[in-house]
């Protein structure tokens, strides 16, 4: 029968029928939702009726934000999830979904985080396309699945955290809390390169706790470890957070003032000398270190430079210790 040449009552029985039909396939497929696509996550499929601005979504995309049936629009719009978007995701979603509804990209893709009912935030990916369009090109319909990723966002961050922690870790000597070696070195072929293409001066400091190994002989590893890592605590006081500082071997440690030449440098390790003596330590002695400085416009190549350092630090040794040669 044409719809043309149906009466009034007839029209309405038809639409009850379509609308039961409707109903009873939709729930065949929120049902295969689950049943068929078990997915972690997985919030079933969502249709929207563009013209017409009618989403039709599996009760779980609702229920997974805190929100009962009765709290949902008997035909709810696109704005009813938008409007429960993060502030700062906004502009992105509706910026892709644009570019869909227009063709420039196949397939509407995206993760955002979504407010659920309670004010906690859910992040949500969503993936969708056009599958019916009219003679003019203009988008009739999409369909697409939503998956709830939260707990995959939350592991994500937490992992990323435990990396950047023990990446740090890493690079720091878990005695002195300075630099390890490695780490230095890194930091101080970067700042090489840079007094190279931009003119930009150091000056290094290498320096070595004298008598050490009589501290360790005569008071024991775990004093000899207390000297060490007061020595690291005077070295960070003293410094600006634009140096860099690290332990470079057993008891020798090295320091980089980027910007600084030699005398600038030495009067920083003469700080350091005098606050290492107040030091509060279980020895009858005080502590003292010799150094080394050297100035990047002194020497062509880093290694050049450090040896220069190294040289001056063997002369202090060598000419009574406890002093800063430049």
């Amino acid at each position: 029968m044409q719809h043309l040449d149906m009466t009034k009552e007839q029209l309405l029985e038809e639409i009850a029928y379509l609308k039961r039909l409707n109903k009873e396939l939709l729930e065949q497929i929120f049902e295969d939702d689950i049943t068929k696509s078990p997915w972690s996550g997985n919030l079933g499929q969502w249709f929207w009726d563009y013209p017409r601005n009618i989403v039709t979504f599996n009760p779980m995309k609702a229920t997974a934000l805190g929100y009962a049936p009765e709290d949902i629009p008997e035909e709810a719009g696109f704005e009813f999830f938008t409007e429960k978007l993060h502030p700062e995701d906004y502009d992105m979603v509706m910026d892709e979904m644009r570019a869909h509804l227009s063709g420039r990209v196949p397939v509407w893709e995206v993760k955002y985080r979504i407010q659920a009912k309670d004010g906690s935030w859910k992040v949500f990916y969503d993936r969708g396309k056009v599958t019916q369009r009219s003679a003019d090109n203009k988008p009739l319909f999409l369909s697409g699945n939503v998956f709830d990723v939260t707990e995959d966002e939350i592991m994500k961050h937490e992992l990323i955290q435990k990396t950047a922690f023990w990446r740090t870790k890493a690079r720091m000597d878990g005695l002195t809390n300075l630099y390890t070696r490695a780490a230095l070195e890194e930091e101080l072929l970067s700042l090489h390169q840079r007094h190279h293409t931009q003119q930009q001066p150091y000056a290094i400091m290498l320096l070595d706790l004298d008598h050490f190994k009589r501290i360790n002989d005569t008071y024991g590893h775990l004093v000899g470890d207390r000297v060490l890592a007061t020595l690291g605590q005077t070295i960070r006081s003293n410094i600006r957070d634009s140096d860099i500082a690290a332990r470079y071997g057993g008891e020798e440690f090295l320091v980089v003032f980027p910007s600084c030449g030699s005398q600038t440098a030495a009067q920083i390790g003469e700080r350091i000398q005098q606050d290492l003596l107040k030091a509060e330590l279980p020895l009858t002695q005080p502590v003292c270190f010799s150094a080394g400085v050297a100035s990047s416009t002194e020497r062509q190549t880093l290694n050049e430079l450090i040896d220069l350092a190294d040289q001056r630090l063997y002369k202090a040794k060598n000419t009574g210790r406890n002093r800063i040669i430049q």
